[in-house]
């Protein structure tokens, strides 16, 4: 039993069934919860409405810890230096925390294990915030071979609840005290505390005919919860299991969000070198002006237009949505997958490193995958999945009066606004 621990909090943001914090609760007589906001990583964010979305987290945890008699530090800097600091001054004799498996995070991570263990201090990276464990899994370059042995290999043993934080009052920051010194923008369109609610009211016995469609509240809009651990995936899995089955759509999402990690698990270079080595070599034309005309909206094709307007107001984007563009970017216009990765990383609230990057060579057609070329036309695409306009309208509002037959098919039709790229 230590003393004192400090456990630190990333992509975990939440008491319910976290193993990671649990562990330290049960090992350590106090606990000092952290939470570092990393400007590395702002500078991604631009701090715009997501780094919003990351405070109200906090904020709620803030709270949920409260509620157990314990208190939650903040501080923004280094974690080097924050560390450092906090071991200097407050003797922990562990550090607990979720492990952490994206390039950015991972590199982070080992450098605080590195310090401690030139300070004497444990370090404790337990994995988390997955149904499987990836590094546990045979490897697998194809999903539905993945799929199998994932299935296989699921951990849904639910944490043991968390009764007391034993948290000592020190003189650092809390949020509220925090949020003040980091710059951000008003998010109005995502909330933490409505997760569960979303949960609960979304119908997954359907997902399987609604997911694909623009026009409706067909997906469950719960990445960005996902992605910041807002929300237990076992409980999740659990839940839609019960309703729909293992072999359901949404459980095979959950499990590409697993896959992308164990493909980079295996193979470290994903982040910036095409997975298929045949496909290291393409051309891309990378045109400035169709690169500018895709990122301001203006292609011309009102469904490609129309989702990066939902991305850039919405930090948001529906999945066949970002299938439809990102295809339109690789393999239409011949620009780099990287730079569409680049882009979503600079809008997405979800955005996970890991999981965009594979997406994006998905769509590429050069990452793990065993068809080798998908080309999706924009004009079927709108004519199949939003029919009506619906989606194009909303986010294109001037064209509110243009039928949908000419609105799908900007070649064949003249329509009052951008010409065709």
């Amino acid at each position: 039993m230590y003393k004192r621990a400090i456990y630190w909090f990333k992509r975990d943001l939440r008491i319910d069934d976290n193993r990671a914090l649990q562990k330290a609760c049960s090992s350590s007589l106090e606990i000092i919860p952290v939470f570092i906001f990393i400007p590395q990583i702002l500078n991604k964010f631009n701090y715009d409405e997501r780094t919003d979305f990351v405070i109200k987290c906090i904020i709620k945890l803030t709270e949920e810890i409260k509620n157990l008699g314990g208190k939650l530090y903040c501080f923004y800097g280094d974690p080097i230096i924050v560390f450092e600091r906090l071991i200097e001054k407050y003797k922990p004799e562990a550090i607990f925390t979720s492990k952490s498996f994206s390039w950015t995070v991972e590199e982070i991570e080992m450098k605080v294990e590195s310090l401690c263990k030139n300070k004497g201090i444990k370090f404790f990276p337990i994995v988390d915030n997955f149904l499987s464990n990836i590094t546990e899994i045979p490897y697998r370059k194809v999903f539905t071979p993945f799929f199998y042995e994932w299935k296989k290999n699921l951990d849904l043993e639910i944490g043991k609840p968390i009764h007391r934080i034993n948290t000592p009052t020190l003189e650092e920051k809390d949020i509220f005290l925090l949020k003040n010194e980091i710059k951000s923008k008003p998010n109005l369109h995502w909330d933490p505390n409505k997760a569960l609610e979303r949960i609960n009211e979304f119908d997954f016995s359907n997902y399987e005919n609604t997911r694909n469609n623009l026009d409706i509240d067909g997906s469950s809009k719960l990445s960005p919860y996902i992605r910041f651990g807002v929300i237990s995936l076992r409980k999740l899995y659990i839940k839609v299991k019960q309703i729909s089955g293992n072999e359901c759509q949404y459980i095979k999402e959950l499990a590409w969000r697993e896959f992308w990690y164990h493909i980079k698990y295996n193979f470290p270079q994903f982040k910036d070198l095409e997975f298929q080595e045949k496909r290291r070599k393409i051309k891309w034309q990378n045109r400035e002006e169709l690169i500018n005309a895709f990122f301001q909206a203006k292609t011309g094709y009102p469904i490609i237009d129309a989702a990066i307007i939902q991305l850039k107001t919405e930090n948001w984007i529906h999945n066949r949505a970002r299938m439809i563009v990102a295809n339109f970017l690789v393999k239409d216009l011949i620009v780099d997958w990287r730079i569409g990765e680049r882009f979503f990383m600079e809008h997405l609230l979800d955005y996970d490193e890991v999981v965009n990057v594979g997406n994006w060579q998905w769509n590429a057609s050069v990452g793990p995958d065993p068809k080798p070329l998908r080309i999706f036309n924009p004009i079927l695409q709108a004519k199949k999945f939003d029919p009506f306009g619906v989606y194009i309208k909303k986010y294109i509002p001037e064209l509110s009066k243009i039928s949908p037959e000419e609105l799908h098919d900007p070649i064949n039709n003249k329509l009052p606004y951008y010409k065709p790229i």
